[in-house]
């Protein structure tokens, strides 16, 4: 039967999935504070309010657990930024910061190339008087658990591992650029990243911080090795 009444109307896209999306493991590869705001104005005494701290999440190889709904739409990367805060009682000490401390997780470098599952939880905000305030309660992505180096459980449909041994069985001589060239294919830039981060080839090469900075894909793509495709709302690297 159709819709007939306007407020059962749905979210879609991205928005569907940041409401349903209930938990969600995935290999990190970017964990990084930002600033946001800066210009917003207290109504009380009329002066810029600071800017507001963050903290910017980003993984790839995403394997959904739960959700309160079907997705719209099917994802392998997801990001979520949590706001930061020094005060007890806000999200970021009593539920972010806990998970870390339960995980004995240091904030934010031991979170990259790690595989972890982010649990959605809700912090429930009440008044001075103990009264339940629910417009304010706060909900966001915690720790839930970790499941060891990024890579370890890849996704079917984006197999690092099983992708970089192929590299390794098809350049015998271990030409680095061979094997970026390898791992590349099939692969947004981020997921690049996060794969030959992993690779042993890489892990104590010189190379390894031009790849991380988009340079290695950079060459390969002006050398003609490599072209960029469209694939719904992913760019991803092909061979011409």
């Amino acid at each position: 039967m159709p819709l007939t009444k306007r407020d059962e109307a749905k979210e879609s896209g991205f928005a569907q999935v940041r409401a349903a999306l209930q938990s969600f493991e995935g290999d990190v590869v970017s964990a990084e504070f930002g600033k946001w705001g800066g210009k917003l104005i207290d109504e009380e005494t009329g002066k810029p309010l600071p800017a507001r701290e963050f903290l910017e999440v980003k993984c790839v190889n995403v394997k959904v657990l739960t959700v309160s709904e079907e997705l719209a739409m099917p994802i392998d990367e997801w990001g979520f930024r949590v706001n930061c805060s020094d005060f007890k009682g806000s999200f970021w000490v009593e539920e972010f910061l806990a998970s870390a401390d339960e995980a004995k997780l240091l904030i934010p470098d031991d979170l990259v190339d790690k595989r972890i599952v982010w649990e959605k939880v809700t912090l429930e905000a009440s008044d001075r008087d103990g009264v339940r305030t629910p417009k304010f309660d706060s909900t966001n992505f915690v720790i839930g658990s970790i499941k060891g180096a990024a890579g370890a459980t890849p996704q079917v449909v984006a197999p690092v591992a099983a992708t970089a041994q192929e590299a390794v069985a098809a350049t015998p001589a271990e030409d680095p650029m061979a094997i970026a060239l390898e791992l590349a294919v099939d692969k947004t830039e981020t997921q690049f990243r996060s794969a030959i981060s992993l690779h042993p080839s890489f892990v104590n090469s010189e190379l390894l911080p031009l790849a991380k900075a988009g340079a290695i894909t950079q060459a390969l793509v002006k050398e003609g090795k490599l072209v960029e495709v469209q694939e719904g709302n992913k760019t991803i690297y092909k061979k011409p």
